[in-house]
């Protein structure tokens, strides 16, 4: 019986260097067996098996013979134009003009390729783009008619961090107002982020134009709750309220509605049912707060701008019906590329050929001290933008080969910081003068809702139940910015409402993501002309 091999490979010496000297002695015999027929002129054929080649039963044999054919010839091919390739390199400019003129020659086509191929690439980029940016446009406008016409009251959502900046333009306010005879309220969402002490401010400032309600959507409601307590300033107080993803200061709004809706229906004996429209700008808070009414989850919410994409009905009760709509921005009186768009993001910051507008966009409105304590850079003049990427790139790490610093790659992390909470600021409200120039007349003081029921009864008992609740925060934690003004201008403010009033068509209407074809070619002279900061001096 033949024994059993292991499956070890351990072994003894022994047989280790036995195997190794037959292994040696094997070559050296083959070595001088190769000597002794090399001179008698014996050629031994290696034992590989001969390639028998296609049988000739094969029913295709003829065309696979072609094929290969074929596929010898291309490589044969192939070869010859290799060898006349390494041939022409060989062939070296005898002078100095020779040499000259092969240099031009290559240089004329390199550029006429490249420059064909960028042309018909940028063509095909910037119409894709023009076509996706306006059907998007258009599209979110047709859903934001739909909802302002169904709706009985308008709830604008604003972010308590830039409520001007968030807020429709006067212009279109009035004319929904007015031609569609509706019910306006304002949501300041978001207060948890803002010191106590500015959400008061700006109640008072918006309370000027429409009753208003200071609130914080929950973030992660479960279908759990809906049957549980309240998920308003009723269900946590202090820290925890405002910590947690719960909502705190719904109920102060849900009661406003039910006050609405009550009036409606006596003075309506045949409506018994309101709708509700939330409108506003991209990533407000819109859905959240659909979603803090219903106290669970109806309807989706993303972090991310334009998640919502049309209008989604949710029944709250028998009298209240909510109606979301997708977020629009509703003008443009921004800077250049639109850098205030971003800011308010709108739109993606990596979704932008050129962040430095944005930047600059920025560091006009904020304080400087402020941006010097978040990002631990030294003074630098006012709105030097390219000295402040420079400085935070090397604060950050952001640096190409060399040490140079990554101007775009440091414009684009600040606004990442800015857009998802990571830098804490918030604004002021302007004086009333300047609201008086903004919305064209004085300010006056919305005491009614409507005739049926006092709006200052509900809201001064929301607010001090708020206001207990709020979390002091010191504002030295913050970074300061200017409210953002409304100005006119480049925007599409009167051709937004002339649509939403059935005047004009929407493809009549610029879309905030068309960008200019020379945008990279901006981008680019300003990181040519900047210079950079002396880290030495």
């Amino acid at each position: 019986m033949v024994k059993k091999k292991g499956k070890s490979k351990r072994t003894t010496l022994k047989d280790k260097y036995k195997i190794q000297h037959r292994v040696v002695e094997t070559h050296r015999k083959n070595r001088k067996q190769a000597k002794r027929d090399a001179k008698a002129g014996i050629i031994r054929h290696d034992k590989k098996k001969k390639d028998p080649g296609i049988p000739n039963s094969w029913p295709f044999k003829q065309e696979l013979l072609q094929d290969i054919k074929r596929s010898n010839e291309r490589i044969e091919q192939k070869k010859a134009e290799e060898k006349e390739r390494r041939a022409a390199l060989k062939k070296d400019p005898t002078n100095l003009a020779e040499l000259m003129a092969q240099a031009n020659q290559k240089q004329n086509e390199f550029d006429a390729r490249v420059g064909t191929t960028a042309a018909t690439a940028g063509d095909d980029i910037k119409s894709n783009k023009e076509s996706h940016g306006q059907q998007s446009r258009r599209a979110y406008l047709r859903e934001l008619k739909k909802v302002i016409e169904a709706s009985d009251v308008i709830l604008q959502v604003l972010d308590a961090r830039d409520p001007l900046g968030t807020r429709i333009h006067p212009a279109i306010e009035a004319g929904i107002l007015s031609h569609f005879d509706k019910r306006m309220v304002l949501v300041m969402n978001k207060i948890d982020l803002i010191p106590k002490a500015n959400v008061a401010e700006w109640l008072t400032y918006l309370r000027r134009s429409h009753p208003t309600v200071a609130l914080k959507a929950g973030t992660t409601q479960s279908r759990s709750s809906e049957s549980g307590k309240s998920s308003g300033i009723g269900q946590t107080k202090g820290e925890s309220a405002l910590s947690s993803s719960s909502a705190v200061g719904v109920d102060g709004l849900l009661q406003l509605l039910k006050n609405y809706a009550r009036s409606a229906g006596e003075s309506k004996k045949s409506k018994s049912c309101i709708s509700v429209g939330i409108i506003g700008y991209p990533n407000v808070g819109k859905s959240s707060i659909l979603n803090s009414l219903k106290r669970f989850r109806a309807v989706g919410v993303s972090p991310r701008p334009g998640h919502t994409t049309a209008m989604q009905e949710v029944v709250l009760d028998k009298n209240i019906r909510l109606i979301d709509s997708p977020g629009v921005v509703f003008d443009d009186d921004d800077g250049e590329q639109g850098a205030g768009a971003v800011l308010r993001n709108s739109v993606d910051a990596d979704s932008i050929a050129d962040p430095i507008p944005a930047i600059e966009e920025l560091l006009n409105r904020a304080t400087m001290e402020s941006i010097m304590m978040t990002y631990n850079v030294p003074m630098f003049p006012k709105g030097d933008v390219m000295t402040f990427l420079a400085m935070a790139a090397r604060s950050k790490g952001k640096v190409l080969k060399g040490g140079i610093p990554d101007k775009i790659m440091a414009a684009r992390m600040v606004l990442k910081d800015w857009n998802k909470g990571k830098i804490p600021y918030f604004s002021v409200p302007p004086a009333d003068n300047d609201m008086a120039m903004e919305t064209g007349g004085t300010a006056t003081i919305v005491s009614q809702f409507s005739d049926e029921f006092d709006v200052n009864k509900i809201l001064a008992a929301h607010d001090a139940e708020l206001m207990e609740g709020l979390e002091e925060k010191d504002e030295m934690d913050f970074v300061h910015v200017n409210s953002a003004s409304i100005k006119d201008g480049k925007n599409n403010a009167s051709k937004v409402l002339n649509y939403l009033q059935g005047g004009e068509d929407a493809s009549e209407i610029d879309s905030d993501e068309d960008m200019d074809e020379d945008d990279d070619v901006a981008a680019n002279n300003r990181m040519e002309d900047a210079e950079d900061f002396d880290f030495d001096s």
